[in-house]
């Protein structure tokens, strides 16, 4: 009686031994594809005065809601971000560089007439700042003859003020 015993107990370990000894883990593997069948919406990010805004943070906000961002991330250094819309409707982004400067930008993107879902297009841009301000900037020589001729005439009015006084 006491070896049917032991056998009883050594049939349930054998057989459940390979499920106690360390396996092989079986993870998930990675793969790209490219995404030549959809448009991009590129986006160029410049200062005043035509320079990129490298590395600046961009989020994208999508026509549903703008409590939270559809996509966040960096400008690369050329000042340009790339994003693919999956909805028609008004996108809004925007691009802060950290250091006060922040640009915003909203466009209305609707579906392509040829019917593919995955394709859209750009049928509406409004900025949403002032174009009162250089936003297309001025040469950088003229700016530098501004300045100089503002500098000049401020001491050229010291020096009239001056002589009329003797």
């Amino acid at each position: 009686m006491r070896r049917i015993q032991w056998r009883l107990f050594l049939l349930p370990a054998f057989l459940l031994s390979p499920f106690l000894l360390p396996q092989p883990a079986a993870g998930h593997g990675t793969d790209y594809r490219i995404l030549d069948s959809q448009t991009a919406i590129a986006v160029e990010f410049i200062y005043s005065d035509n320079q990129p805004m490298r590395y600046a943070e961009v989020l994208v906000f999508s026509p549903e809601t703008d409590d939270f961002e559809y996509q966040n991330g960096r400008t690369d250094m050329n000042g340009r971000f790339v994003f693919y819309p999956d909805a028609p409707g008004k996108w809004r982004i925007q691009a802060d560089d950290g250091t006060g400067h922040l640009e915003r930008v909203s466009m209305e993107i609707e579906a392509r007439e040829d019917g593919d879902a995955g394709r859209w297009g750009i049928t509406e841009r409004s900025e949403s700042h002032s174009h009162d301000h250089f936003h297309d900037g001025l040469p950088r020589f003229w700016g530098i003859l501004l300045g100089i001729s503002l500098i000049a005439n401020i001491f050229f009015t010291f020096y009239m003020l001056k002589g009329r006084k003797t």
